[in-house]
């Protein structure tokens, strides 16, 4: 294969990994946007009745169900992106690119939270949150329910964000042993 053609290869495969790196960046940004909209009106269609339907409870384990669901589905999002990124990274130093989409990134603020992944760690548990306060609102009462709900997000977004950490870890200490 001639030098022309390996350019034209390398070019043509850094365009995909471009394209395929917006849309699931696009994807992610609408699902961030509507999923607590669509969560808090549905919220505020149950909790609207008087007195709080007897199945309040149950409209609240599904709705914290499919926020999970989401959740997992977005953190694989992630996990894509950031392979997209790496391989954006290797086609731009292949094509001689001094700067690029991927080798210029700004470094996110806070030690990585204030960008695309903070905001899914921040708005996921705030959303199966709001799905718990409505599982426990007539048990507990609308204080206990809110404290409840809180406490149970943080400790989910903790717990999940310590296995993503580890399995980050896990994939990346092969990768530096053999390289």
């Amino acid at each position: 294969m001639s030098d022309q053609e390996q350019l034209a290869n390398l070019r043509l495969a850094y365009q995909e990994v471009c394209k395929s790196y917006q849309a699931i960046a696009d994807f992610r940004a609408k699902l961030l946007g509507f999923l607590p909209l669509a969560s808090g009106a549905g919220a505020y269609v149950v909790l609207s009745k008087e007195p709080v339907p007897n199945w309040a409870w149950a409209a609240g384990v599904f709705g914290f169900a499919i926020t999970l669901g989401l959740f997992l589905y977005e953190l694989r999002g992630v996990q894509r992106s950031g392979a997209l990124e790496d391989a954006g990274r290797e086609l731009e130093l292949a094509l001689g690119l001094t700067s690029g989409q991927f080798r210029e990134q700004p470094e996110p603020y806070l030690r990585g939270f204030v960008d695309a992944r903070g905001a899914a760690w921040l708005i996921y548990p705030t959303v199966e949150a709001s799905w718990l306060y409505l599982v426990g609102v007539q048990r507990l009462g609308t204080f206990w329910a809110g404290v409840v709900a809180v406490i149970a997000a943080i400790t989910i977004g903790w717990w999940m964000a310590r296995r993503h950490s580890a399995a980050q870890a896990a994939i990346q200490a092969p990768a530096a042993a053999t390289g």
